[in-house]
């Protein structure tokens, strides 16, 4: 999972798919401030976090819901990209830790 993390804009992307999808998209834009893009053929390839300093977890985690999307993953990009702004995060999720 990328996550980038415009501190100019408050705006956040984070891709959730990998590799990254470059093409044409469409937004669900429902959810605002949280939007989640898809690409042409409706599989979810990214989530936008408007005002993503200040927007509550429970503000993201019930868009994401609706989607069925990993709030812990995202909510842990999102985490990262803010504590690195303007910096591309990288995050794997559901990696296990060897002991």
């Amino acid at each position: 999972m990328r996550a980038l993390y415009d501190s100019e804009a408050h705006a956040m992307y984070i891709d959730v798919v990998d590799p990254p999808y470059e093409g044409p998209r469409g937004t669900d834009a429902d959810g605002y401030p949280v939007n989640v893009d898809v690409d042409s053929g409706d599989r979810i390839v990214g989530v936008e976090i408007l005002d993503a300093d200040d927007t509550p977890d429970d503000t993201v985690v019930a868009v994401l819901a609706r989607f069925g999307l990993d709030a812990v993953g995202i909510l842990a990009a999102r985490d990262a990209a803010l504590r690195a702004p303007d910096r591309e995060v990288t995050l794997t999720v559901g990696a296990s830790l060897a002991a």
